[in-house]
């Protein structure tokens, strides 16, 4: 009996205190984390560079993110990882105080807080370079001292690991374009913790100076060899230059007659000093076809087919054929023959024949003529363009506006002229771009090389820009603005020429060409001034859907005494974006603001709208 009463109350005691057990052994979400004595990084940086992170609903929901928990073993490793992060940015005295956790009162949460003590950090007193060649040798003494210098980690600055491995490569390449092919460089690091200080030895071995060697090329089938060799960025017995291979590629590449265009140098393990050259090309199907079919609010049912061949007549042209059809275009037909590199590895000449009917709110016409226009890449982020143009047109003047300057606008009209570009683009990724900015400024001179019906000038410039932020979300921003006026004793400027606002890519509260001066009809009459711009914040949500806010502004103005920030209308709104390899498939709606009008415009398109 007395034994039995023992195990009685020792089960009794254990059943009590299981709980208490178990639950003091439960980990803590963490629900926050603070950082005290940083003042070299900020707290997203370091939480950059430790495991724990925010347990915020929006955190786990929107970033996909798993709760992090917190224990001694997760605390000191979390320790260990700030200290490496601080060591490697030059901080070699970083201390990491005990830890301080708040838990909630189910013990459930935990805030912790980081208390470091950052010390003074190592100073890079001198940078060195030693090696077989005098020559480079001094030439990179001399330039550590001076503004030209390739390094990143100078003299004076803070000791960063990530600057020394950015420097080996940079200092390779610059041998590597001195045309020293098998290049290598280590450094050494002599630290004097004591003193916080750190003196860096660059050890060069530039090898032999090498010379670009035969070129083969392979692979190619229709396309001339000789047509190739011209695309090349270096010739027989040029100092080699890694640069001038890929820029080499890229040529070989923009000729547009090739599916895989792969430029290599055939480094040798034996140094030799001469270095040929590896072409391997997969040429494209001569002839292909591209259908399309879509809908969109403003265009409704689209359709085009894009009939190309390769080679076209022999050499590296291509002949396409195009024809498309939408309720903004009924019918659009359009021959275009191009010849790339044309008077330079980076030009483009084409001549392109074209028939079209076009339908908008504020006018119908028909027209046909031809372009011929030069292409011309002037950097890897620059581009230029010539062009001369002519069109016969056919205008429904029962379709424009009523207005003061009807009278002198006939029913069938030629235009002539030139129209110059300049293009800008750092933005990336192509279809769907998160950072980096466009910018575009079009010029066009009607009846400058021809008398034409209506001369006039035009100029239009549009610049974009893309910022990351929050990880999850990008900024997207535009600015349009636009003049065209008549030249001489004429008057009236073409409909077709003016500018309209309103619709999917414009001011999207309002519908296609209704932002702006209307007949008594309402129908859009276009001006010869125009603004617009654009704020979006884009945020993703799961997978390749995303959403958007947006603010549009802007209008269209007949004179230039109109123009004025009292005149400009906004409007606002929000959307969807599904991502698709082409780009993002999305649906926005919007209405005006502080506005008299109010009505809800609802827009579907391939694309953003900027």
């Amino acid at each position: 009996m007395h034994l039995r009463a023992k195990y009685t109350y020792f089960i009794f005691v254990f059943i009590l205190l299981f709980p208490v057990v178990v639950f003091g052994q439960q980990e803590s979400v963490v629900r926050k984390v603070k950082f005290k004595g940083n003042y070299s990084f900020s707290n997203k940086e370091l939480m950059n560079e430790i495991s724990f992170s925010h347990g915020r609903w929006i955190t786990r929901k929107l970033l996909g993110r798993e709760a992090s928990y917190y224990s001694d073993d997760a605390w000191d490793m979390n320790v260990r990882e700030l200290i490496h992060f601080y060591q490697s940015q030059g901080f070699m005295h970083i201390k990491v105080h005990e830890p301080n956790v708040k838990l909630s009162r189910n013990r459930q949460r935990a805030k912790v807080t980081f208390v470091i003590s950052e010390g003074d950090p190592v100073i890079i007193e001198s940078v060195e370079f030693r090696g077989e060649n005098p020559e480079i040798n001094k030439e990179l003494n001399d330039q550590a001292e001076t503004r030209r210098s390739v390094l990143e980690a100078r003299k004076g600055e803070r000791f960063q690991d990530n600057k020394i491995w950015n420097d080996r490569d940079r200092i390779t390449r610059f041998l590597v374009e001195k045309g020293y092919a098998y290049a290598e460089t280590e450094p050494e690091i002599r630290a004097d913790t004591a003193r916080n200080n750190a003196t860096v030895i660059w050890q060069l071995s530039p090898g032999p100076v090498s010379y670009f060697g035969e070129v083969i090329i392979e692979g190619n089938q229709r396309t001339p060899t000789n047509i190739v060799e011209r695309q090349l960025a270096f010739s027989h017995g040029d100092l080699y230059s890694r640069q001038k291979l890929n820029r080499s590629q890229q040529q070989v590449y923009q000729l547009g007659t090739f599916r895989v265009a792969s430029v290599r140098a055939r480094l040798s393990r034996d140094f030799h000093d001469t270095i040929p050259v590896h072409i391997s090309i997969t040429e494209a199907p001569q002839t292909s076809t591209r259908v399309g079919v879509g809908y969109g609010r403003e265009d409704q049912f689209r359709t085009f087919v894009d009939f190309q061949v390769l080679n076209f007549t022999g050499g590296a042209r291509r002949l396409n054929l195009f024809a498309k059809h939408s309720a903004l275009e009924p019918y659009r037909f359009e021959a275009t023959l191009t010849q790339p590199a044309a008077f330079s590895p980076n030009s483009t000449l084409a001549l392109s024949p074209s028939v079209r009917r076009m339908k908008e709110p504020g006018f119908e016409l028909f027209t046909y003529g031809a372009n011929i226009s030069l292409l011309q890449r002037i950097s890897e982020r620059v581009s230029g363009s010539f062009n001369i143009y002519y069109d016969n047109v056919n205008l429904d003047t029962t379709s424009v506006a009523l207005f003061e300057d009807s009278d002198f606008l006939a029913k069938t009209y030629s235009k002539s002229g030139v129209a110059t570009g300049l293009f800008y683009d750092s933005s990336s990724p192509r279809f769907d771009p998160t950072r980096g900015w466009m910018i575009a400024f079009n010029a066009r001179a009607n009846s400058f090389i021809f008398t034409g019906d209506y001369p006039f000038l035009k100029y239009q410039i549009e610049v974009k820009n893309y910022q990351p932020f929050l990880e999850i979300a990008t900024l997207a921003t535009k600015i349009k603005a636009g003049t065209v006026h008549s030249v001489g004793n004429n008057t009236a400027i073409p409909v077709e020429e003016r500018f309209f606002s309103g619709g999917s890519r414009s001011v999207r509260g309002w519908a296609r060409q209704q932002l702006g001066p209307t007949d008594s009809n309402g129908i859009p009459v276009g001006g010869k001034y125009l603004f617009e711009m654009s704020v979006e914040p884009r945020i993703k949500i799961v997978g390749p859907l995303s959403i958007v806010a947006f603010m549009d502004a802007g209008n269209v103005w007949q004179t230039f005494d109109d123009v004025g920030a009292e005149n400009i209308r906004f409007s606002a709104g929000g959307g969807i974006r599904f991502a698709t390899p082409i780009g993002p498939v999305g649906a926005d709606l919007a209405r005006p603001v502080w506005d008299t009008s109010s009505s809800w415009q609802f827009h579907i398109n391939i694309g953003h709208a900027f």
